[in-house]
């Protein structure tokens, strides 16, 4: 079984790749994710927010900053940079048994 760190690199790296199939395969089934007033509940919905996420980005390119692992809670700080546009946010979530069971996403500055 992957430690959170490895759970949380590997999502990452999917993220970074465009996958939304990969991006929503780290999730548990009952798995929360809450990004600002949306909460999308189960793996389901997780890979249909996700399926959206690349178009979403265009031609942003994402980078992750300061993974911060704590037991069994990840944090890390995020920027994607779009021409001159920079968007930011910081994401933190539990992870047990090798699956993430809740992230909630903050954004610092306006969406993508």
């Amino acid at each position: 079984m992957l430690t959170p760190k490895e759970v949380a690199e590997k999502h990452l790296t999917a993220v970074k790749d465009g996958d939304p199939f990969l991006m929503a395969q780290d999730y548990a089934q009952d798995a929360l994710l809450v990004r600002g007033g949306d909460v999308f509940s189960g793996k389901s919905e997780i890979f249909d927010y996700f399926n959206g996420v690349p178009e979403r980005m265009g031609s942003g390119v994402i980078e992750f900053l300061e993974l911060e692992v704590n037991g069994n809670d990840v944090s890390f700080l995020w920027k994607i940079t779009d021409n001159e546009k920079i968007i930011s946010g910081k994401d933190e979530m539990t992870i047990q048994n090798g699956l993430i069971q809740h992230q909630e996403v903050t954004l610092l500055t306006e969406d993508f």
